[in-house]
């Protein structure tokens, strides 16, 4: 046994899962622009989206509750008065975790984020992220911004964690007003992380990626079943092995005692042509054994919890079954002697034997 659950056979396999369930950096970075879905070659933690942040409203708001639960009950009355629209006319999304001590939240217009939703799963991307573009800059240190230019657009990333986009002629009064803070330029990560996910409430993804602990249960689960997989095939080669062992001393044996009669090497065949050699009649004809013993097992398993087979014996003159067993409960004794009477057996115990004859059948 232990040799199967080392067997190269298996040991792959495990590997392969936990390469499959372990916790990589195997999601693509895609980039919605003019309505399509184009990949970066940078990478995120999970399949990414990015789409126009000039369409998403992003905000730091104060949730300081102690549930992710009670935090998105809340969030609504946190920013009512900080958008134009009706806070039931907007799709909220709130981030996974604080940022200086507050947390993301995000307003989108639910028409757009269907459109994003849409182009995302025309592109295969239906299990991947949502995220506005600027969220994907590194944070930049208190007092400055960090900035990106695609084309004639401009991304830019605050230190409380926000972000937002806009054509130059847009960006100046934006940077006049707040101060004219320092700006550094940055290009976007290889590697991007995930601060806030559009995809929640209805537009929720249709799938969730486990969590670590999710995934080391998995595995270990999946484990589990590799190796009962193992065991059961190891019991099942040991049957066969058996099987074939027997099927070679009755063929052998048979060769013996009847030479040229059969000449297979099938084992039913070699039991057919035996049975075929079998004297009939007499008081104890050979082979009434494993008749017996059918029906004695057939007989006897509803009892399988109540009662243990030590040992066995067959006297072929009395066609007598031997039993050593125990009784879990004694009290079964009597259940036991009635099943073998009502398949046509005889039983009795004799102290911890129980002894069955083929009755009146």
């Amino acid at each position: 046994m232990k040799s199967m659950l080392q067997s190269p056979n298996i040991a792959p396999a495990l590997t392969r899962l936990k390469n499959a369930l372990g916790n990589r950096a195997d999601g693509s970075v895609w980039m919605l622009d003019g309505g399509v879905a184009s990949a970066r070659g940078t990478y995120a933690t999970r399949d990414l989206l990015l789409v126009p942040a000039e369409q998403a409203l992003v905000i730091a708001v104060p949730l300081p509750l102690p549930s992710h639960a009670k935090r998105i009950s809340a969030l609504p009355f946190a920013i009512e008065d900080r958008i134009a629209d009706r806070i039931d006319r907007v799709h909220l999304a709130l981030g996974a975790s604080p940022i200086g001590g507050e947390w993301l939240a995000a307003a989108v217009d639910p028409a757009v984020m269907a459109q994003w939703v849409a182009a995302a799963e025309m592109a295969g991307l239906a299990d991947a992220a949502i995220m506005p573009d600027a969220l994907a800059l590194p944070l930049p240190e208190a007092g400055r911004w960090n900035v990106h230019r695609i084309g004639a657009r401009i991304l830019v990333r605050r230190p409380d964690g926000t972000g937002f986009a806009g054509l130059q002629p847009l960006f100046l009064p934006i940077w006049t007003a707040a101060g004219k803070p320092p700006c550094d330029e940055v290009e976007l990560p290889a590697m991007t992380a995930l601060p806030l996910d559009l995809r929640q409430g209805m537009f929720a993804r249709p799938r969730q990626g486990l969590s670590a602990t999710g995934r080391r249960v998995a595995l270990v689960a999946a484990a589990g079943l590799l190796a009962h997989g193992a065991i059961a095939t190891a019991d099942t080669i040991a049957l066969r092995s058996i099987a074939d062992k027997r099927g070679a001393e009755l063929t052998a044996q048979l060769n013996l005692s009847a030479p040229g009669r059969f000449t297979g090497t099938d084992p039913h065949e070699a039991a057919a042509v035996a049975a075929e050699l079998l004297p009939a009649g007499g008081t104890a004809p050979p082979g009434a054994l494993l008749p017996l013993l059918n029906r004695a097992s057939t007989a006897l398993a509803p009892f399988g919890g109540a009662v243990t087979i030590r040992a066995m014996s067959f006297d072929e003159a009395g066609r007598s079954l031997r039993l050593d067993c125990d009784l879990a409960d004694p009290g079964a004794a009597g259940g036991i002697v009635d099943a073998l009477r009502q398949a046509g057996l005889s039983g009795r115990f004799a102290g911890d034997s129980l002894i069955v004859t083929g009755g009146g059948a």
